[in-house]
């Protein structure tokens, strides 16, 4: 058991009411420390924002356990600047013709800052999350270390995390696997929480498809963009879609060619709402424009042996690369192995084994 700290010592705990937050506040106070719970409210039925809107389940199962666990809650309603900020965000980059991905944004500029802000308040020494991640000191250094299961590992979404926010984070969960986690909720006499579903996916949008969601969220969408040609690279007229948002590189789905050709998306001009295709392995590439670029230490973008991550779990290049600084915001990346379908606004995550040095934005 490791040893236990002053009771003395607070943390702000960010709780969801599900299985992995609820096992950090267990943990947190067996380890001695003195835990007060925040939920951050995000999102509500249709975008509204008035006080007297029904609290969310996930909060109201925060609140029950924390009474459970006799420890202090509180809620901050970020529902406005959520909208105005996040989803915004989210909804301007398809518009430009970008993949985003909201979590990269939401880390840094709302979670982590308003958990900051509420310890700050409350003078509490440190934050506390439920992510499966792991945080050391090195040197003066404070680095995000992936976490011992591979399959909750969430580092490749908490690269421009600064100092501020590392040097005062707590994060229990990286030293276990979800199995081990729903164990301890069992072990400590909740088996119920440890029985709680994973929650997938973009959370504003409750499992649904983000196309529809664009739609919900602009409702004269279609009428503002409308169908759009498909060409190939050299202008071929191949066929139509539905409107360039709807797409991605690398997506076959949805289009309407005229005969079967196999290509799929390999570029999205917005401006002209204009899909163009190329082949499967024409999506290879091996020099990546990353741009918004984040280092804990701008000296290990110049170390060797950099694993380039490019979705997180999924398809990304198995060898090594090399970083060249451009300029103050911009980098390439020379890649040993090549990226396959690469889309402008995917986060780009940098590591030396476990351990995450930086990222950016693919261009």
């Amino acid at each position: 058991m490791k040893e236990e700290k002053d009771t003395k010592t607070k943390v702000v705990l960010g709780m969801s009411g599900g299985t992995d937050s609820s096992v950090t506040a267990m943990l947190l106070q067996q380890q001695g420390y003195h835990v007060i719970g925040v939920s951050l409210w995000f999102f509500g039925t249709n975008n509204s924002f008035e006080s007297s809107d029904p609290i969310p389940d996930f909060i109201l199962e925060a609140q029950k356990l924390a009474q459970q666990l006799g420890i202090e809650h509180h809620v901050i309603d970020a529902r406005r600047e959520f909208r105005e900020t996040i989803i915004q965000f989210f909804l301007d980059e398809y518009l430009a013709g970008r993949t985003p991905s909201p979590c990269i944004q939401c880390n840094p500029q709302l979670k982590w800052k308003l958990l900051l802000e509420k310890a700050n308040e409350l003078n509490c020494e440190f934050i506390a999350t439920g992510h499966y991640i792991q945080i050391r000191k090195e040197a003066n250094t404070f680095y995000i270390f992936k976490g011992k299961d591979p399959a909750k590992d969430q580092s490749y979404f908490l690269w421009n995390l600064g100092q501020n926010i590392l040097s005062r984070t707590l994060t229990p969960l990286g030293i276990y696997t979800k199995t081990e986690v729903r164990e301890i909720a069992k072990d400590f006499g909740f088996a119920e929480v440890a029985k709680k579903k994973e929650s997938m996916g973009i959370c504003f949008m409750d499992r649904m498809d983000y196309r529809d969601f664009l739609q919900e969220m602009i409702p004269d969408l279609d009428q503002k963009i409308g169908r759009g040609k498909v060409t190939d690279t050299k202008g071929k007229h191949l066929g139509w879609h539905d409107g360039y948002p709807y797409y991605t590189v690398g997506q076959k789905r949805g289009l309407e060619l005229k005969e079967k050709s196999g290509l799929m998306v390999s570029r999205i001009d917005a401006g002209t709402n204009t899909l163009i295709l190329e082949k499967k392995e024409d999506l290879n590439v091996m020099n990546l424009r990353v741009s918004d670029y984040y280092f804990n230490d701008i000296a290990d973008s110049k170390l060797p042996n950099i694993s380039t991550i490019v979705r997180g779990l999924g398809r990304n290049p198995q060898k090594f690369s090399c970083l060249q600084l451009l300029n103050t915001t911009e980098l390439e990346v020379k890649l040993e192995d090549p990226a396959w379908a690469i889309a402008p606004g995917q986060p780009v995550a940098f590591y030396i084994g476990n351990k995450l040095i930086g990222g950016g934005f693919a261009e």
